[in-house]
């Protein structure tokens, strides 16, 4: 879970270390293999010509597209729908993980979406585990996480399991478009 959600939970669940550290999130911008204008994108002012898709509850992600120069940010709250409106190129892009083993295509039925090449977008926010403070076993659950969060982290094997799947891409081949400026 995001920590800015988790956080809205403080009171009823455990909150983990990060799994996944701000700064260490990436998406990638996917659209129609046939827009054109989104497949150009390249500099952060190109997205004054674009517009993106998701949903204000999915805080982080709105926060993200919110502080680009979008011409502009369309609200639907099902994933499907935002899907199916980039693939009927309503919209122009949404943003995703990328998925490298699939050459980052998304596909389904008729709907196939392309990350544009070597562009990505990075979220400001960390990823946690949660656990219900009110389940009788939550306490050492929790307990039980942090410690192998840690022995993990120790070991480097969470960035190197995130890095292999391609979550956390080689910055060497990518462009991250909205650097903080």
């Amino acid at each position: 879970m995001w920590s800015v959600d988790a956080k809205q939970l403080a009171e009823s669940v455990y909150i983990s270390d990060p799994v996944i550290r701000i700064g260490e999130y990436f998406a990638g911008i996917f659209t129609s293999p046939n827009n054109k204008k989104a497949l150009q994108l390249k500099q952060f002012a190109d997205f004054k010509q674009l517009t993106a898709v998701s949903t204000p509850r999915w805080q982080t992600d709105w926060q993200t597209l919110s502080a680009l120069p979008l011409k502009e940010l369309l609200r639907e709250d099902e994933w499907l729908g935002q899907v199916r409106t980039v693939s009927m190129q309503w919209v122009d892009f949404m943003m995703m993980p990328l998925m490298p083993s699939l050459n980052n295509r998304y596909s389904l039925e008729n709907i196939e979406l392309v990350a544009v090449p070597n562009v990505v977008l990075q979220l400001n926010d960390s990823r946690h585990f949660i656990i219900s403070k009110k389940h009788p076993d939550g306490k050492a659950a929790f307990a039980a996480i942090q410690k192998g969060l840690q022995q993990l982290r120790n070991s480097s094997a969470i960035e190197k399991a995130y890095r292999e799947a391609g979550f956390i891409p080689d910055l060497n081949d990518y462009t991250v478009i909205n650097k903080a400026r």
